[in-house]
């Protein structure tokens, strides 16, 4: 799914799904999964089965993400 939310658009964007009409987004597709029961280096081999325009009325596409940083002042 991922490659296909890269290929719709150049850069950062957000998607609609409630008025989507492109097939894929109607039938079962693979995603990342992310949260915090993701190892941070491995996350890329967690997927889990989803249908695009039932499970989400949007989607935000980040074309690049970096590390997280600790913001300066709150180191412990």
């Amino acid at each position: 799914m991922e490659a296909r939310l890269a290929d719709a658009v150049r850069g950062d964007y957000y998607a609609d799904l409630r008025t989507g009409t492109a097939p894929w987004l109607h039938t079962p597709q693979m995603q990342r999964s992310f949260g915090a029961n993701v190892p941070r280096f491995v996350y890329r081999f967690h997927t889990a089965p989803l249908v695009p325009a039932q499970d989400y009325d949007g989607l935000a596409f980040v074309a690049r993400s970096t590390c997280s940083r600790l913001l300066p002042g709150t180191e412990t």
